[in-house]
């Protein structure tokens, strides 16, 4: 059904085709900005706002990626529903969708499932009372049963059978964590299959292939073979650049025919990649050589293009040589025996996992457990029909009654959905016709680390595009997000990157941005300041010969570290440059479009990102540095629990502690705070024994000075009294080194001695602790001990440091909660795997981001997120390619990828499985990355700059120059392919873009010779730095601090010794004194409230009204004392709880209820028992007050009050007004002297100068309320009524006295405020029916 859209709409027509298309599934790719919560959420009201279209919202199932997405869904929905109520206020069809909307099926896809089995746990089975493990816990269970299963496989299975192949193949030399890992890892890959156990099974035994020809057939060597062909395409279109080259004047055309050949010979195996079976392509590949380049005449040739030649022929002989090594170095015959003879070990490696699997499956049923991935195959399980198979899916009972019930399915994000979740939703959905509502794009599909499969998108995007099975696809191009300049600057890199082969995908008409944002225009100048920009930084080529941008963050050398800060710092000091100029610090503000105020203005801190592929090390250095230039900055901590100092070091103590001899963690300890001993003194402890561990030199040096070992004993002794702090322990050692200093001994190896001792005895406590005790226990005992905990409180970001002992204490507790494998030794050894599989007990760092500060963050955490400003730093920085390396790899498609191992030999090398899955996983990383590039590069909204160290600006502009000449506008497949950073796409994309000229001048290009882009590109700012020039930037105070540094060493060492620092001034102790010994000397202006209430000001008071404690408080707080009480002024005066509500009336509750009945007495004729009783049951019908506290009234009270003189008159007056509200400045000076005689008056003591002449301009703000104020013949009268109960200590006259402050207040503020004169002031006190005149 076609409805179109209404006039002056502003959704576009591919939005509104998105809202309003029906009738069967269909697939939104929704580009970066083009409003795709916007278009589901509004596609979702249409359909349930109309009661014509038949649809409720409680019959849709919309599945969002995360739950905040589902939660801001459901609040747009729910607010849209709102808006329409409003507009027809009368529709009951909107009335119930709103109150539907709770129960609303609006969630992720984890929640679903989630929703299914407690629903269907009968299914499984499963306790419905289930929960979903921890992670820690899931970790400690595994290892639990891994332990056990290997085990009984070693029992089960002797030397030689086929299960103790497997283990000596994929195990470590020592231990078998390495298989462990492995079982796990592959668990964990089969469970992104729906049929995981299939899947394993059926991997295994592919390895048995009968013949090189049946060889040729497999995916591996069809993986190979095309991967082969891109290689060739590389190679063919380097030495054609070198050809032409070679043919240019002045080339070194001798150079031409040899290149032909070779470009020949590469065509020919191309041809045979294409033509020829497998079995005949090794052959092929071993007579493929090059030859020898014919001489040249100097005289005739530039050397520069002899230069370029060589190296692009060279480039190209390397690509062949390593393409001939590594994917037909070895005859298919030998292949073909390594798969045979690994076959019955992958099956066996499956059967272990499949049995792990199973055994892990029951231990958490028997439990009441799930982990998450438990969830959605339990879902999968129960709406899945039994009779089911890989190849036909089968909806169950229960997915029939889910097709029923759901009119719609909608999928948010839908390019990161995995093969199971497809399965789930398949089963939910309908087929003829289908209702799906796809929305996602594949451009933005970054997260196939936790399994995603984008291959789903793009299967989808496609066949419906093609038509080739029934579904509607619409394209929404149109970003709403971004400045023209920023859409033009991600259209031009990636019309040329992006491409099918090499990201799955091509960026061609249809998947490219098209600009649909309106933005203010802010200045009529020819050069937008909003141009996007690439900041190259050039280390130079004499500088380090460490390649920074070739570092790989896992296995990087001290010295590639150490490489990897420097290029960190020297783009964080040229950002901290720009920032500042982009907030108005050293020129003119960047001016940005404020959604709130709708309006333009200068850019502040929040409007900066900085975005890194990986925060680790970057994340840390940049945040330093931005502050260091005075910008605020916060950013991920993404620092890993294990590597905190502070936990290392306790580690390496609970390491000695379960074993003394191991050598590092022993040093480690020793050179720690806990110790204390220096570089030196380990030196010297191994020279006591210089063979041997390096616990037994420690012994033996404890053995030495008998008196020194004395009194350390018995500071050993001393210590283990209680708690002690490590600056405390150093301070008894250097006590007893001076004592051995005055006896003649060596002072340094007395405090080495007496160190070594005290931890020696200590060590032998905790060691018997670790047998006889708990392990939480135990790490409690040495935080205790050594004070290690408090000192850490001491060092900057000590709250952190402390919470990371906390949360080691809190992983011992648990882990001996929830294993039956306790004891020190086995915790270690759990901590040991999870840092070996890369694991962690959480981030040790914490959020501390201000609101106006410069955000740093991962490119992944700012997915689906827009910010006006945008860094893109570290371009240059290489991939993380650390899992293409590991021995063992996998793939969905390929399956196992094994290193072959010669046992004998003890070698081991891929086999072809292996070659096939790391070079399609690697092309799927490169994909990967360029889509993580294409979510950094949309998420700016005005502003972009992208930043990036070279080591060798001139060779790394030279090495894209190859392009220069390209007629085609996307950059070549084997470029792309041979990408190893941002860098190395950006780079060549930009160098034909007329704004590059400085790369091209790198490059030593002529501005001539290159073929320009497209004018519509826009334009660029490039620019490059000197090392030198970027480490100027924002230098803060360098020279000044480096002459500082020797003194702040001294000092610093001093306050470590316990020494006096010496200053060098005479007068600084004094001042330092002077410092330390201030007050503020408004003290009593601080604790003068500035807004008071009469009450608390009233003087003394012992009226039960309002007790006298409250008073007491203010008169301590101004002489100075102190008091437990609460000021009156902090108390919380609440209502009393219902179940107190018929023990009584407290004394201010009665006063509160009397004041409520004089307020609403009628005052016209006479005020008798009747009109009281008609007045109380008045209020309880209005529900003013409640029955009990009416009938606690006392009416003849009442009554007896209006019997009095002063009663009648109240009843005569003309002009009676009750309860008079007021706010009234008084002079703060008045106050105080009225607080001094009452000070006086309560036998206080002070000084003349306790209320100083400072107050006399301040005032406080004093509020009351007036109970009653009428006019008669004599003038105004001010009355008061009390509810105080009188007794022989507590008269009236008393009472006046107390309550005489309070009036004289109130008169005053009556006077000044009515402008007429008080006549009279009463107090009537309804317990003895007094009146009092004041």
């Amino acid at each position: 059904m076609h409805i179109p859209k209404p006039e002056g709409s502003f959704w576009s027509d591919e939005q509104w085709q998105a809202i309003v298309q029906s009738g069967d599934d269909m697939l939104v790719a929704a580009a970066a900005g083009s409003g795709k919560t916007a278009v589901l959420v509004e596609r979702i009201i249409r359909k349930i706002a109309d009661p014509e279209l038949g649809f409720s919202v409680d019959r849709l199932l919309v599945a969002t990626f995360t739950k905040a997405a589902a939660s801001e869904m459901r609040h747009r929905i729910r607010e849209a529903l709102e808006r329409a109520l409003e507009d027809n206020p009368g529709s009951d069809h909107l009335l119930r969708q709103l109150s539907l909307l709770g129960r609303a099926s609006i969630t992720t896809l984890h929640s679903f499932c989630m929703e299914v089995i407690r629903r269907h746990y009968q299914s499984i089975p499963l306790d419905p009372g289930f929960r979903i493990m921890n992670e820690h816990e899931t970790e400690l269970m595994r290892q639990e049963l891994l332990e056990e299963l290997f085990e009984e496989k070693y029992g089960a299975h002797p030397d030689g059978s086929v299960f103790r192949m497997m283990v000596d193949w994929f195990s470590g030399e020592r231990t078998d964590d390495a298989v462990y890992g492995l079982v796990q890892r592959l668990y964990d890959f089969s469970r992104s299959h729906p049929w995981p156990e299939h899947w394993l099974r059926e991997t295994a035994a592919a390895f048995r292939v009968g013949s090189v020809a049946d060889l040729g057939t497999t995916s591996w060597a069809s993986s190979i073979t095309t991967d082969a062909r891109l290689e060739l395409r590389g190679v063919h279109s380097l030495l054609e650049q070198a050809h032409s080259l070679a043919m240019q004047p002045g080339g070194p055309a001798p150079y031409a025919l040899t290149l032909a050949e070779e470009m020949q010979m590469v065509a020919e195996l191309q041809q045979a990649l294409q033509l020829e079976p497998w079995e005949r392509l090794y052959e092929r590949f071993q007579t493929a050589a090059f030859g020898k380049l014919k001489p040249v005449k100097k005289d005739q040739t530039d050397p520069e293009l002899q230069e370029r030649v060589k190296s692009l022929r060279d480039r190209a002989k390397k690509a062949l040589t390593d393409l001939k090594s590594s994917l037909f170095g070895r005859p298919p015959e030998q292949f073909l025996a390594e798969l045979n003879e690994a076959a019955p070990l992958m099956e066996e490696l499956a059967e272990t996992v499949i049995a792990f699997g199973e055994r892990f499956r029951r231990e958490k049923q028997g439990k009441g457990l799930v982990d998450f991935g438990d969830l959605e195959h339990y879902c999968l399980h129960i709406l899945r029909h039994p009779d089911s198979t890989p190849e036909e899916l089968l909806p169950s009972d229960a997915a029939l009654e889910y097709q029923a019930r759901f009119d719609e399915v909608l999928l948010d994000e839908y390019q990161d959905t995995n093969t199971v979740q497809e399965d789930i939703v398949r089963l939910l959905a309908r087929s003829q016709p289908g209702n799906r509502f796809m929305v996602g794009d594949v451009k933005q599909s970054i997260y196939r680390f936790r399994l995603a499969e984008p291959g789903l998108f793009l299967d989808k995007y496609r066949r419906f595009g093609e038509q080739a099975e029934p579904g509607l696809l619409i394209d929404l191009a149109r970003n709403f997000r971004s400045r023209r300049e920023v859409v033009d600057a991600v259209n031009l890199l990636f019309r040329q990157i992006m491409s099918a082969d090499v990201a799955e995908i091509d960026y061609d008409e249809r998947a490219e941005l098209v600009h649909g944002a309106d933005f203010p225009e802010t200045s009529a100048d020819s050069v937008s300041p909003y141009q996007p920009e690439l900041i190259l930084i050039d280390k130079g080529a004499a500088g380090s010969s460490v390649q920074t941008d070739e570092i790989d963050e896992e296995t990087a050398t001290p010295e590639e570290e150490l490489a990897e800060l420097e290029t960190a710092q020297l783009e964080a000091r040229l950002i901290a440059s720009r920032i500042r100029e982009f907030v108005g610090d050293t020129g003119t503000a960047l001016q940005v479009y404020d959604k709130g105020l709708k309006t333009m203005r200068p850019a502040g801190y929040g409007d900066i990102v900085i975005l890194l592929r990986s925060a680790a090390v970057w994340a840390p250095l940049l945040v330093e540095e931005l502050r260091l230039a005075g910008i605020p900055a916060a950013g991920e901590q993404t620092k890993g629990f294990f590597k905190a100092t502070e936990v290392e070091v306790m580690l390496s103590l609970l390491h000695v502690i379960d074993n003394p001899r191991q050598d590092i963690p022993l040093a480690s300890v020793l050179r720690s705070p806990i110790v204390g001993l220096t570089e030196d003194e380990l030196a010297r402890i191994r020279v006591k024994r210089p063979n041997g561990s390096f616990y037994d030199a420690v012994m033996a040096a404890a053995d030495g000075n008998a008196k020194a070992m004395a009194a350390a004993t018995v500071e050993a002794a001393a210590a283990g009294e209680g708690r002690r702090e490590a600056a405390e322990s150093h301070g008894a050692a250097e006590s007893v080194t001076e004592a051995a200093q005055e006896q003649g001994s060596d002072p340094a190896e007395t405090r080495m001695l007496v160190l070594l001792q005290r931890f020696l005895n200590r060590l032998e406590v905790w060691r018997q602790e670790a047998v006889q005790g708990s392990l939480s226990s135990l790490i409690w005992r040495v935080y205790e001990d050594t004070g290690y905990l408090d000192w850490n409180g001491g060092l900057p970001g000590g709250v952190q440091r402390q919470n990371n002992l906390k949360a080691l204490y809190d992983r011992a507790l648990q882990y001996e909660k929830t294993t039956a494998n306790r004891g020190l030794f086995r915790f270690l050894t759990f901590i040991s795997r999870l840092r070996e599989n890369g694991r962690d007990l959480g981030p040790s760092g914490v959020s501390t981001e201000p609101e106006q500060a410069v955000r740093i963050m991962t490119i992944h955490k700012s997915k689906g997120l827009e910010f006006p400003v945008v860094f893109i730093a570290g371009a240059a920085k290489m991939f993380n390619r650390q899992d293409l390396n590991m021995p063992f790899l996998m793939h969905k498609e390929l399956g196992f990828g094994p290193r072959f191992v010669d046992s004998g030999n003890r070698v081991s090398y891929p086999t072809l499985p292996n070659l096939a899955i790391r070079r399609r996983s690697q092309l799927e990383l490169l994909a990967e990355e360029m889509r993580v590039l294409y979510v950094a590069l949309t998420r700016p909204r005005e502003k972009m700059i992208i930043t990036a160290t070279v080591r060798n600006a001139a060779a790394q502009a030279a090495s894209w120059a190859g392009i220069k000449d390209r007629p085609e506008e996307v950059l070549p497949d084997y470029l792309l392919a041979a990408g190893r950073s941002y860098l190395d796409w950006i780079g060549p994309a930009l160098l034909r873009h007329p704004s590059a000229t400085v790369l091209r001048e790198a490059a030593g290009l002529p501005e001539e010779e290159y073929q320009p882009l497209n004018a519509r590109d826009g334009h660029w700012i490039v620019s490059l730095h000197s090392k030198a020039a970027a480490a100027a930037e924002t230098e803060p105070g360098l020279g000044q601090e480096a002459e500082l540094m020797p003194d702040r060493n001294q000092r610093i060492e001093a306050l470590r010794q316990a020494e006096p620092i010496q200053t060098g001034a005479a007068n600084q102790a004094g001042e330092l004194a002077k410092a330390l010994s201030w007050t503020y000397p408004h003290a009593l202006a601080g604790r003068t409230a500035a807004n008071t209430s009469a009450t608390e000001l009233k003087q003394g008071s012992t009226g039960e009204e309002h007790p006298a404690a409250e008073w007491m408080n203010v008169l301590s707080a101004v002489s100075g004392e102190t008091s437990i009480a609460q000021p009156a002024f902090e108390r919380l005066r609440l209502r009393r709880p219902k179940f107190m509500e018929d023990k009584g009336l407290s004394p201010s509750e009665r006063g509160t209820v009397y004041h409520m009945l004089m307020l609403h007495l009628p005052l016209k004729g006479s005020a008798d028992a009747a009109v009281i009783e008609q007045t109380k049951e008045h209020l309880v019908q209005s529900e003013i007050l409640l029955r009990q506290h009416a009938d606690m009234i006392d009416t003849g009270e009442i009554e007896r009050f209006f019997a009095t003189g002063l009663g009648q008159r109240l009843l005569r007056s003309p002009a009676v007004q009750r309860e008079l509200p007021f706010s009234y400045g008084l002079p703060a000076s008045q106050l105080a002297s009225r607080k001094a005689l009452d000070i006086r008056q309560a036998g206080i003591v002070m000084d003349n100068d306790m209320f100083p002449a400072e107050l006399e301009e301040d005032t406080v703000l004093v509020k009351g309320i007036v109970d009653c104020l009428f006019e008669d013949e004599k003038g105004l009268v001010l009355l008061d009524y009390k509810t105080d109960r009188i007794s022989e200590y507590r008269n009236t006259a008393a009472l006046a006295e107390t309550y005489r402050f309070q009036l004289e207040l109130y008169s005053r503020v009556m006077e000044d405020i009515l402008g007429r004169k008080i006549g009279e002031r009463w107090l009537y006190f309804f317990d003895s029916g007094e009146s009092v005149q004041v």
